[in-house]
């Protein structure tokens, strides 16, 4: 735009200045007073005022011209600058574009790039975690698969040949339970927290604890459901899977004779706790068990060490926190995990 102005002017200031010449010309040797010769003159002032004004313009257009096509050029040279750094990437390579040097204009849409490449990197490397991790984990319980055919097919004892089968059934419910946790945990990683709405916790307690008290019996073990009730904004389904693998975990790997199940609010949060009185776990070990795949030293039961993982996951999704501990009175274990409650049209808590 100072170009343009500055053209301007100075095609202002040479129209200005020849047309003072002429009028100086013209006051300087008046014409006669003949009509005819009058009107030849006017004609010729006036084709040299529009010759002056016209020189100017056979300069200025080409100038402003020039001007322009240098002023575009250089204000486009960030985005060849970008353009040439996309073309230059390979399908692999996601790291952030620059906008330090981007106009104004663009800095937005880059900046939104930029975050969907970030998307698409967790995406990847989840995917490349769950493969790894699925490979890693299908290995061993494959291979104690293959050595129990093995030995069934070497038996010639009838009881070690039913033995060696009877293992190869429980391998596959092993490994069985293994995929589900698998693709449970790659199918939370690709969530995206949606379709929430209004959830009493108390039915989803109920309906848990009801599905684990066959499995309670056989390990003589009490399931307990303490009074209270907290309404949340969630997905009943992946709520559901959160009490069940807390449930889970504590029958299978608890060691306890007791298993506790509490819902009560507290300063806008929905606690939902589940404790045991079993042989709890040692307190450098409370960091990391709810890594993948990590086994307490002290488990005596098989399992996938994906069990908290999933729930970490699933109250993440949820806007929610757990917290691994000592229960209030006793041994054993509790694993409390803190949810926000659900809350109505204008803003307030729903509570129950």
């Amino acid at each position: 735009m100072l170009a343009v102005a500055v053209v301007w002017l100075l095609t202002a200031f040479a129209t200005w200045r020849e047309a003072r010449h002429e009028l100086e010309e013209l006051l300087a040797h008046p014409p006669s007073t003949t009509a005819a010769h009058f009107v030849k003159e006017r004609n010729e002032v006036a084709a040299e005022i529009a010759q002056q004004l016209l020189k100017p313009m056979l300069f200025a257009l080409p100038a402003l011209a020039l001007l322009l096509a240098i002023a575009i050029g250089f204000a486009l040279a960030p985005l060849r600058r970008l353009a040439r750094d996309v073309a230059a990437r390979t399908a692999d390579r996601l790291d952030p574009l620059p906008v330090e040097s981007l106009p104004t204009e663009v800095a937005p849409l880059v900046t939104r790039l930029n975050s969907l490449f970030a998307d698409i990197m967790r995406a990847l490397e989840n995917e490349r975690r769950f493969t790894a991790d699925a490979a890693h984990e299908l290995r061993t319980p494959l291979a104690a698969l293959k050595a129990q055919a093995q030995v069934a097919l070497a038996s010639v004892d009838a009881a070690e040949r039913q033995h060696a089968l009877t293992q190869i059934l429980v391998g596959c419910d092993r490994a069985t339970h293994l995929v589900a946790q698998l693709l449970t945990l790659a199918r939370l990683d690709a969530e995206t927290p949606q379709q929430m709405q209004s959830i009493a916790l108390r039915p989803i307690a109920e309906e848990v604890m009801a599905m684990s008290a066959g499995e309670a019996i056989e390990r003589r073990c009490d399931l307990v459901l303490g009074d209270g009730d907290a309404q949340v904004r969630g997905d009943a389904v992946l709520l559901q899977v959160l009490l069940r693998n807390l449930v889970d975990n504590a029958l299978r790997h608890g060691g306890g004779t007791q298993i506790d199940v509490s819902i009560i609010q507290n300063e806008g949060r929905a606690m939902l706790t589940v404790s045991d009185n079993g042989r709890g776990i040692a307190a450098d070990e409370t960091g990391h068990v709810r890594q993948r795949f990590y086994r307490s030293a002290s488990a005596d039961s098989p399992g996938s060490g994906l069990g908290l993982s999933i729930v970490g996951r699933i109250a993440e999704l949820h806007g929610g926190t757990i917290g691994i501990g000592p229960p209030a009175k006793g041994n054993g274990v509790s694993v409390r995990v803190s949810l926000p409650l659900a809350t109505g049209p204008a803003g307030a808590v729903v509570s129950k």
